[in-house]
This record gives C-alpha cells, sequence and structure tokens, in this order.
C-alpha cells in the first residue's frame, strides 16, 4: 500500500496561523491542521500551497438565479439568462436617444430607431458633398460611382466648371459651372440646372445638348453668304465689285419712258450740257452709262431726239 506523505513540521491544532519562515527549512513542507491549509518555504519566504477551509463545491455552482451561488455556464459557454438582471437605460451607458458618436441609438416606443438619429441621406435628404471639378475631381461615373466607390443616396456636387462630359454620364454630355448633380439612389445621377447665366433660348432657337444655339443668319435676319452674287441671279444681293462698283450684269437697261424728260444743264463743267454749235445737246466721252449705253466718245442728241456718237469710239 502507499504511504502517505506527512511534513515534519506541523502547526499547534490551536492556532490557524502560517508557520513562521525560520521554522522551516527551504522546500519544507507543512501542514496547520486547524485551519486545513498546506504551506511551504520558498525563497521568497513561506507561502500558502492550498487548503480545504471556504473551498468551493459542486453544491456552490448553479445555472439557476440562486443567491450566493456561483455562475455556471451553460453548455454554449455563456451564462443562463436567469441569471442576468434586467438592465435600464442609466444602467446601461452605452445606449443614446440622441445624436452622439460611438453610442448604440435606443429603440423608440415604436420599436425602431428615432429619425433623429439616421444619417440624412436614408430619409432621402441632400447632402453636400463639395465642389466638383469636372472629369477630374472627384471622378464621377454612371451609376452612383465617384472615386473608388459609390455614393449615398441624396449626395449631391456643384460643378465649379463648364465642360463635356468624357464619358457621357447617364446619358448627359455636358455640364456648366453651378449644375448640381445629385445620386438618387436608384442606380444614376441626376442633372439639375444651376448656372446663374445658362441660356434658355436666343431668338426662340434652344440650345444644343452641348449648351450651345446655333444660329442661321434667317433665325436673325441676315443676309447669308449663298445669297450675295455679282451676276444677275434672281432673289440675290448685289455684291459689289473688286472695284467697289455694281457688275454692270445686274443694271437694266433704262428705256426713255423709264427715264423721262432729260433736263439740260447750261453749265459747260456738268456732265451733260448745251454745245456751242447750236441746239443739239452733248454728252462727254467719259465711259458714261446712260440708259444702258456706255460710250467711250461724246454722244450728240439732236433737236429731233437722234443720238450720234461725236467720233468713233466703242459703245
Amino acid at each position: 500500500m502507499a504511504f502517505p506523505i506527512i511534513p515534519i513540521r506541523n502547526a499547534v491544532t490551536t492556532s490557524p496561523d502560517a508557520p513562521l519562515a525560520g521554522a522551516l527549512q527551504l522546500a519544507e513542507l507543512a501542514v496547520n491542521t486547524q485551519s486545513g491549509k498546506l504551506y511551504m518555504k520558498g525563497n521568497s519566504g513561506v507561502v500558502e500551497i492550498g487548503g480545504t477551509a471556504n473551498a468551493l463545491t459542486t453544491n456552490d455552482i448553479t445555472r439557476l438565479a440562486i443567491a450566493d451561488k456561483i455562475p455556471q455556464l451553460t453548455g454554449a459557454g455563456l451564462i443562463s439568462s436567469y441569471q442576468i438582471s434586467a438592465l435600464t437605460t442609466s444602467q446601461v451607458a452605452f445606449l443614446t436617444t440622441t445624436a452622439v458618436a460611438g453610442l448604440v441609438p435606443q429603440l423608440g416606443v415604436d420599436g425602431k430607431i428615432p429619425s433623429a438619429l439616421l444619417p440624412a441621406s436614408t430619409a432621402g435628404a441632400l447632402v453636400y458633398k463639395g465642389a466638383w471639378n469636372v472629369n477630374t475631381s472627384p471622378v464621377i461615373a454612371s451609376g452612383g460611382v465617384v472615386g473608388a466607390g459609390t455614393a449615398e443616396k441624396g449626395d449631391y456636387y456643384i460643378a465649379a466648371n463648364s465642360a463635356a462630359l468624357s464619358p457621357a454620364i447617364d446619358g448627359q454630355t455636358y455640364v456648366q459651372a453651378g449644375d448640381m448633380i445629385a445620386y438618387n439612389g436608384a442606380g444614376s445621377w441626376d442633372f439639375i440646372d444651376g448656372a446663374k447665366s445658362e441660356v434658355r433660348s436666343v431668338n426662340s432657337v434652344s440650345p444644343t445638348a452641348a449648351g450651345n444655339v446655333v444660329l442661321t443668319p434667317a433665325d436673325i435676319g441676315a443676309v447669308s453668304t449663298a445669297q450675295l452674287t455679282q451676276l444677275a441671279t434672281p432673289s440675290g444681293v448685289p455684291q459689289l465689285t473688286a472695284s467697289g462698283v455694281l457688275s454692270t450684269n445686274q443694271l437694266q437697261v433704262a428705256t426713255t419712258a423709264q427715264l423721262g424728260v432729260l433736263s439740260v444743264d447750261p453749265v459747260a463743267s456738268n456732265s451733260l450740257f448745251v454745245s456751242s454749235g447750236g441746239a443739239a445737246k452733248i454728252i462727254p466721252g467719259t465711259s458714261t452709262v446712260v440708259g444702258g449705253v456706255k460710250s467711250s466718245a461724246s454722244i450728240e442728241i439732236a433737236v429731233d431726239g437722234t443720238a450720234t456718237v461725236a467720233s468713233a469710239g466703242t459703245y
């Protein structure tokens, strides 16, 4: 049979105190039969190894709500719900009914989180995210893409400059400085005109998709270059020649009925005057065009109305 190890040094049965260090040798054991504790002398002195007094037994452990007992973990390694007291708001300091960062929102009487504790974007409100340098910073793309992520519903930016979108964003090809781009939460961006100097139309002509107004001469009552001509073109607009005069192609031949009676100026310095030879009228040969006749020599108009060239020339 096994022989029990009985320490040599044992305390007096009526004393619960530990043995003094001087009473034991290094590593020597001693039992106090009064307290049931075992002692050993170590390098730092006498230390207690164990004892039976006040030790826990299986009767002290429970999963029920029994006073002065020790909670025993369930099979899942958790404390039984029977042993957890109902907590009040004042006891749970991490719950809050106001918007405090880092705390947990407390449900209202309807069992829902109060709207005051929800982000504005979840309620559909617009949230200003900053200026947008079109096409560069931040990089915005179709489908709510912003940089490497996705916008929240209600996020919006204000264009800082006017530019064509490259590539187009959800069908939009151009924005002007001051325009708003907002994410609708349904997979696309909405564009809202915001430019103060935006042109809606010019003389009832609306802008193109790029925001430009393209006018034709007819839109402003102007003559187009296609209408200008030096030829005898019906409905055309006479164009001056390189000499700054109208082309003879565009001058009609005038008849006597169209010209009426010629007024004769007796002053010889004028173009039409009474010659010294009598009643005949002389038109000096200065390449003058009269009634469609061009002559390099003088033309003499007789009293009876006939006209003859005074000397050889072209006409």
